[in-house]
């Protein structure tokens, strides 16, 4: 399979497409009482699909992107998930596969991370979000990441196609 055509304008497509979804519809789906996150979804899928750099690469854009439409420290999210899609990038070389019941577990287990991160950085720069809340926005964040991770790593296979390894893989085998 060739590379697709226009993986810039696709990938542009697929973010705004998510955060759209994300502002108009998921914003009222709730669980234990907490909202899902459909960006972070995009950003596991993408390390998932892609590795670490393209995992930290959507992790920017997408954190950007939200923070610009969130009441909370500008970067905050950005950096939260940046983070988060490095690490699932490098777990996904570590482990070298995208199928199975993999990604719906590293997705899961990113949701329950960024839960963690996302209040231990609040409360680093003043923001006081009470760890007690931390397990209801987890299970969220997990649950809304496993749910739709899956069709999201299909798209963003249609954005990008199927990688060639990238660097950090290559320097890991």
């Amino acid at each position: 399979m060739g590379r697709p055509r226009f993986p810039l304008v696709r990938a542009t497509l697929v973010v705004l497409v998510a955060l759209l979804l994300q502002l108009s519809v998921v914003v009222d789906l709730r669980i234990a009482g907490a909202m899902g996150d459909l960006l972070l979804a995009v950003v596991v899928a993408a390390a998932l699909t892609g590795g670490p750099d393209r995992g930290a690469a959507y992790g920017f854009v997408c954190g950007v992107l939200y923070d610009l439409v969130l009441d909370t420290p500008f970067g905050l999210t950005a950096l939260c998930y940046t983070v988060v899609g490095a690490l699932v990038g490098w777990v996904g070389v570590l482990v070298g596969r995208t199928s199975g019941w993999w990604p719906v577990l590293a997705a899961a287990v990113a949701g329950g991370l960024h839960a963690v991160l996302y209040t231990s950085a609040g409360n680093l720069v003043g923001v006081a979000y009470p760890f007690g809340d931390v397990p209801a926005i987890a299970l969220a964040l997990a649950a809304c990441a496993a749910v739709v991770v899956l069709p999201l790593m299909r798209v963003l296979w249609w954005a990008h196609g199927h990688p060639e390894p990238d660097r950090l893989e290559v320097s890991w085998r």
